[in-house]
């Protein structure tokens, strides 16, 4: 019997057993790029920042507690550190847009923290605070732009003795909730303000230090997406600390 035509039909029902298995895989692939790119997320718009700057120290809380601790006699600086990012492009910031600012820092022995700032439109007026009777108050978000400077302020208690908020009666030195804890825009308006205590959500191992590398997130209402995001290195005040009073919505 002639072997070649044997050859023949194995060489053709390879051909086909090989485009069939072709024809699956591409099938498979195309089904899984489609479920890809169904779940991705919209794109965001570009946005734009200046040099980021974060002092250590600028300004002070107005009460005669907060140079009370005697291991820093005198503190070498204020005891509110200051954020401030210059918006040079894109859309306009909308309060509601934002679900929260997050500011987290880590120094180079791998220490650092964070502190969450929730948009007060998330807030009730009779939010209560962490560590003090009382509540939020009355509470303003606000807009910023290309040509805003966005400042945020971040009170701490690591020089404090005495209080709700003294290191000891809170597990250690830590950014606590302040009145002067403010997210502010432009010429000290609002962009997250509230009346009272602003009650920021602190975790981590200390307050930031000079030289720690610092990150800001933009985070959207989901509470996932960062909108934006840039950073900076952290430095010390080198002046006497401006007591600062804050202004109202």
């Amino acid at each position: 019997m002639d072997g070649s035509n044997d050859r023949g039909v194995t060489s053709v029902i390879a051909t086909i057993l090989l485009v069939a298995v072709v024809v699956i895989i591409a099938t498979t692939i195309g089904v899984a790029v489609f479920d890809f790119e169904s779940g991705l997320a919209e794109p965001q718009d570009l946005r734009g920042f200046g040099d980021a700057e974060v002092t250590l120290g600028p300004e002070n809380r107005s009460w005669n507690g907060w140079d009370g601790n005697d291991s820093y006699s005198p503190p070498p600086r204020g005891d509110i550190d200051m954020v401030q990012i210059p918006y040079i492009a894109g859309p306009t910031f909308q309060g509601d847009e934002i679900g929260s600012i997050l500011v987290r820092w880590e120094g180079s022995n791998g220490e650092g923290g964070q502190v969450r700032f929730l948009n007060p439109n998330r807030f009730e007026a009779d939010t209560g605070q962490e560590f003090h009777d009382g509540d939020v108050g009355e509470f303003c978000t606000g807009d910023f732009g290309v040509g805003d400077t966005l400042t945020i302020r971040m009170a701490h208690n690591r020089y404090q003795a005495g209080g709700e908020t003294d290191p000891e009666k809170v597990g250690g030195e830590r950014y606590v909730e302040s009145n002067q804890n403010d997210i502010a825009r432009g010429d000290d308006d609002p962009f997250f303000r509230v009346e009272n205590r602003y009650p920021v959500d602190f975790s981590g191992d200390r307050p930031i230090k000079r030289g720690d590398e610092v990150e800001i997130l933009f985070i959207g209402v989901n509470d996932k997406q960062p909108i934006a995001r840039t950073t900076a290195v952290a430095t010390a005040a080198s002046d006497d600390p401006i007591r600062r009073e804050k202004p109202g919505c």
